[in-house]
């Protein structure tokens, strides 16, 4: 569980008591806790925060959690979410299953549920973490197979493109040289500031948003989206 704390979560609960109860745990668990009463104030929060869990009640005002789910699911695809529900219903089962949801929980809440529940979305997002790498909404880069994918699909790059993207994907957290580009994306050949910004330019026009962000007189570093 020490794990929990480099996650965020948002629940949502109708029930203002039970609310209340799991609010208290689930703080204590993880590094954000955000809450909401519905599933419109729900989405609301996801849009701001875009936590890395959700964990919604099914039956609520406003919005109901399949509904929030299927909002989320157009264009996230890597959210863990989990239901919990007062009842056991086959058709919210079915729909559970195709909307990708990481686990169906009856209601009530407790410790024997819901900690194995939160486990597996943690565990998941720990493995996802070595392999993808999240950029921005639906955009995440995948050390498996080297490739970017935006909306599920592979997004078509030329190999310099692809290799300087990469380069700064894979060192995210610094600053990398005029040289290290020169080295790791032009290769054995002579790279000039005019034809590394050409690049540059060609790529920013093929992403989501902007990135690439130029540290004067040093190099390149990632931008993650806000």
């Amino acid at each position: 569980m020490e794990k929990f704390k480099n996650y965020t979560i948002l629940y949502i609960e109708d029930d203002e008591g039970v609310r209340t109860v799991t609010s208290r745990s689930l703080n204590r668990m993880f590094n954000e806790l955000y809450e909401a009463k519905d599933g419109e104030e729900g989405l609301v929060l996801y849009k701001k925060y875009h936590p890395d869990i959700i964990l919604t009640d099914i039956q609520m005002p406003k919005m109901d959690g399949i509904t929030l789910a299927k909002k989320i699911r157009k264009t996230d695809q890597t959210t863990k979410i989990i239901v919990s529900t007062a009842f056991s219903d086959k058709d919210y089962l079915m729909e559970a299953i195709e909307l990708r949801l990481e686990k169906y929980i009856i209601k009530p809440l407790t410790s024997r549920n819901l900690i194995p529940a939160l486990t597996k979305a943690v565990e998941d997002l720990e493995k996802e973490k070595d392999v993808k790498i999240v950029l921005g909404t639906n955009f995440h880069f995948d050390n498996s197979t080297s490739l970017f994918y935006l909306d599920e699909k592979v997004l078509e790059l030329n190999k310099k493109e692809l290799l300087f993207l990469k380069l700064l994907v894979l060192n995210k957290d610094r600053v990398v040289s005029y040289e290290e580009i020169e080295q790791y994306v032009w290769e054995d050949e002579y790279m000039s500031l005019n034809s590394l910004r050409t690049t540059i330019g060609f790529l920013r026009k093929k992403i989501p948003f902007n990135c690439i962000k130029n540290i004067s007189n040093m190099g390149y570093k990632l931008k993650l989206e806000d």
